[in-house]
């Protein structure tokens, strides 16, 4: 019988980071964003408002203080979990590079395998189980859903007239973290908007739009609150 995967997320434990060397574990930003975009896409569905799961990825109320302090640096409650799916997709996306670094380097660098591995680890707390008949179903949702992403992501995309020339297209979890640092920095959280400009910083080292918002925020908290409303707007860019 399935396990539903509420139970099975809240039983797992504290994810493993293993230093991996590059030669054995080559994941792309691209590729993390897909697959957590297709547990999004396949997490199964309660049909009940009141399931006590949490976001679109369906997740146990227990975990999200762990993982957003792990990933974000500070706690989550699940209504504010529930309530920005920006920070939910990026707490997820931290928990799954790691998972998917893990199983790329365990499939010998297979992605379809790693893929598959993944989605077992997510839906039973066991990679070695994709191809158990129970979640055949489940795993199989993932894969295609993943394709889709892949195959979306590799459609030709006009260039933004609007990037300058000495600024290379970035990548999605570069503008992921750009967005919800913009995002924190409304809401006046500097903190939090540091630590996503600083992510994307480690994205893409030198990028002056990161840097000046770096910039931008911490100017913002060196003004007394009731001097601060001018200045909430989204940071300049260069």
């Amino acid at each position: 019988m399935q396990i539903p995967i509420g139970k099975l997320i809240v039983s797992l434990g504290i994810i493993l980071v293993v230093d991996v060397p590059p030669a054995q574990a080559q994941v792309s930003d691209g590729q993390v964003a897909a697959l957590v975009e297709a547990l999004r896409q396949a997490a199964p569905q309660t049909g009940r408002a009141d399931d006590g799961l949490y976001s679109d990825w369906q997740i146990m109320p227990g975990n999200i203080p762990r993982w957003s302090r792990s990933c974000l640096g500070r706690e989550l409650s699940p209504a504010e979990f529930e309530a920005s799916p920006q920070l939910a997709r990026s707490v997820v996306t931290c928990v799954m590079q790691d998972v998917l670094r893990d199983e790329y380097r365990a499939s010998g660098n297979d992605e379809m395998l790693a893929v598959r591995r993944a989605a077992a680890w997510w839906m039973r707390g066991d990679p070695s189980q994709y191809n158990s008949s129970e979640i055949a179903d489940y795993v199989q949702r993932v894969v295609n859903a993943y394709e889709q992403q892949e195959a979306a992501a590799a459609a030709p995309q006009p260039a933004s007239p609007a990037a300058p020339a000495d600024q290379p297209l970035q990548s999605s979890e570069f503008d992921r973290y750009m967005a919800a640092g913009y995002e924190a920095t409304e809401q006046r959280d500097y903190d939090t908007a540091l630590l996503y400009f600083r992510r994307a910083l480690d994205e893409r080292p030198d990028n002056s739009y990161a840097e000046q918002a770096i910039q931008n925020v911490e100017r913002y908290r060196s003004i007394p609150a009731e001097d601060a409303s001018d200045n909430q707007s989204q940071p300049d860019s260069e």
